[in-house]
């Protein structure tokens, strides 16, 4: 063969394995990715191979089931979906008649018996000069069968951190009936066409979502499974949901092709698959059409009448709604500069659309993030952050991201009861929403409803398992509420994915102030130090453990070092003056940092002021802000 013919058929073999498992794989988009037309592909291919181009493609797959049986434990219908051939009969029809062995009967042949050895392929010379097939991501894994007593399986490779079980889950696993993860769709287009892909996955996403009895995983958690090489069976269990929508999008000029599959995440099973066209800019229309098609597959109203409202008020305008996700995407990193950027991008999405309700939301979230150098700058802040939120409420009373916001901001401002009432609104909109979830866990735990608060938290690790704040504060109202034994099985088993994150450690740095385990919360506490060293708020508790630990001398360092009289120094002072033991310093500058105006929110519930509760002193710092029993 000559070497650009050689060169040529490598690039097309490239192109199918990295597309291995997309059955809606097209001739026209393989023909676009090489440069060539449909004929010219079709000439090379019948001189080098005698196989049409077709033929050639699905050569290709059953090659790679061949292996994929004789090498793992996938079952059939997930090696069918490795290798993107979509229909299981059609599966066992083609691989039949290839190694003239159907595939349940393969896996029980000797290796090397000449079925097995079989392939059309091996005797190509472009083929046996090239290293075998890359492995798509759900294929990069091994299963070892460890213990017969016990029967358990061990994970191995890049990423396998998790036994078979939702690790933050307070019981045994438990996969929802009714429940849904939104896997990242697969971009068979270049990568200049990522913004359209993001755009229509996150419309869906946030479409099916609203669906009404649907429990729905936050993005947050199911795009850590992006490129994974897990089994739909562990994602499952990993997420605690029955179902996964996988999505493979094309984009050709101005024209958008979808594939959208649900699959059964206990089965393994293809539940259903549809394919989608239309012109990019009715990608909205194009939205409706799928979450109504989700929703019938699941036998599911598809959506509540507050749903419908929030979908109406949705912009329509395909530039403003881009700016929107390039916006909300900036403000993830939480830092100064990027959440300044990102209210430039919600600015122009509004000036392009004025009455879009969720950009109006997100904006008011990112001005709520943005700390305020002054009492002047932070009152200017907040109320910028309300006018932002009531924005889009009034252009939309459905959007649960705005009383979401609202919620929060009237928790920083110590307004408990408008606070509630805000996130009790958010829920009842969208009580899939798993930072509402989790924020109202945190309003409850200041007022001192550290049960109530513990419900919440629990739903929100539910809906995002993955996500370290999350479980952190969690574990933290499991502590407050006395309940060690789901504390310590949160920890436990968010160790292996969370070990990098200084919030995990925090948690485990409380869990262990409430045990007086001073010694491990210090080392707790270290550790999130390493992790992240601008927490210097974190230090005043670092001294109490010292000064608990009987290190006097380096808490009393640490006072003396205290030159300054601002209510956060004076807040810090009655801290390490708890760890020494010495009540009425403690108690003097709690009070004086509380009539100062700085409250620690947690102040009702944290175990530092525990032996306090009873005190004049300490009841009156509660009643100053409205929480005294």
């Amino acid at each position: 063969m000559p070497t650009s013919e050689n060169h040529f058929i490598s690039k097309l073999d490239r192109i199918i394995d990295d597309h291995l498992d997309d059955p809606a794989l097209s001739i026209d988009a393989i023909c676009q990715t090489l440069g060539v037309s449909r004929s010219h592909l079709h000439r090379v291919l019948k001189e080098q191979t005698n196989l049409s181009t077709s033929r050639y493609i699905r050569q290709r797959r059953l090659l790679k089931a061949r292996h994929l049986l004789t090498t793992t434990d996938l079952r059939v219908s997930e090696v069918c979906d490795a290798v993107g051939i979509s229909n299981p009969q059609n599966f066992t029809t083609y691989f039949t008649k290839e190694f003239q062995v159907n595939p349940s009967d393969f896996r029980k042949l000797p290796a090397g018996t000449p079925a097995e050895e079989n392939n059309s392929f091996a005797s190509l010379a472009f083929y046996t000069g090239n290293p075998p097939f890359r492995a798509h991501p759900i294929i990069k894994r091994t299963w070892l069968h460890v213990g017969l007593a016990t029967g358990l399986l061990l994970l191995l490779g890049t990423g396998f951190y998790f036994q078979f079980k939702n690790p933050f889950n307070n019981n045994a696993t438990s996969v929802v009936a009714n429940s849904l993860a939104v896997m990242p769709f697969i971009n068979l287009s270049g990568a200049d066409s990522d913004p359209a892909c993001e755009s229509i996955m996150d419309n869906i996403y946030t479409s099916v979502a609203l669906i009404d009895h649907l429990k729905v995983i936050a993005r947050s958690s199911s795009d850590q499974f992006r490129g994974t090489p897990k089994s739909v069976l562990q994602i499952g269990n990993e997420l605690g949901v029955a179902n996964l929508l996988k999505g493979r999008f094309l984009k050709i000029g101005d024209q958008v092709n979808i594939k959208i599959d649900i699959i059964t995440t206990q089965e393994g099973g293809r539940l259903w698959t549809k394919t989608y066209s239309a012109a990019y800019q009715d990608i909205f229309k194009l939205t409706d059409e799928v979450v109504a098609d989700v929703a019938r597959q699941l036998n599911l109203a598809t959506r509540t009448a507050a749903a419908e409202t929030r979908l109406l008020a949705r912009t329509q305008n395909l530039e403003a709604y881009n700016a929107f996700l390039q916006g909300r995407q900036l403000m993830l990193s939480r830092n100064t500069a990027d959440l300044q950027e990102s209210l430039v991008r919600f600015d122009r999405s509004l000036a392009l659309d004025s009455t879009f309700a969720e950009a109006w939301a997100f904006k008011s979230a990112a001005t709520l993030l943005l700390p305020g150098r002054s009492e002047a700058e932070s009152k200017k802040k907040n109320s910028l952050t309300e006018q932002y939120a009531l924005n889009a409420i009034r252009l939309d009373p459905t959007n649960s991201t705005a009383y979401g916001v609202l919620g929060s901001l009237y928790h920083a401002t110590h307004q408990w009861q408008a606070g509630g009432n805000a996130f009790r609104i958010a829920l009842q909109h969208n009580p899939n929403d798993a930072q509402v979830n989790y924020w109202y866990s945190l309003l409850l735990r200041s007022m001192g409803r550290v049960n109530e608060a513990m419900q919440y938290s629990t739903r929100a690790v539910a809906l995002d398992p993955l996500y370290p704040i999350i479980l952190a504060g969690h574990i933290l109202n499991c502590v407050y509420a006395d309940r060690m034994d789901l504390a310590k099985k949160s920890l436990e088993n968010g160790r292996a994915l969370f070990d990098n994150s200084f919030a995990y450690h925090m948690a485990g740095a409380y869990y262990y102030i409430s045990q007086t385990e001073y010694r491990q919360a210090t080392a707790e506490m270290n550790r999130a130090l390493v992790l992240n060293p601008d927490d210097k708020g974190s230090m005043p508790l670092m001294m109490y453990c010292e000064a608990k630990r009987g290190n006097r001398q380096k808490a009393t360092a640490f006072l003396q070092g205290l030159t300054l009289t601002t209510p956060w120094d004076n807040y810090q002072r009655a801290v390490v003056y708890a760890g020494l033991n010495e009540a009425d310093s403690s108690l003097y500058y709690l009070r004086k940092a509380a009539d100062e105006g700085y409250y620690f929110r947690d102040t009702k519930v944290t175990p530092v002021f525990q032996p306090y509760h009873k005190t004049l002193a300490f009841q009156a710092v509660l009643r100053r802000y409205n929480l005294a029993d």
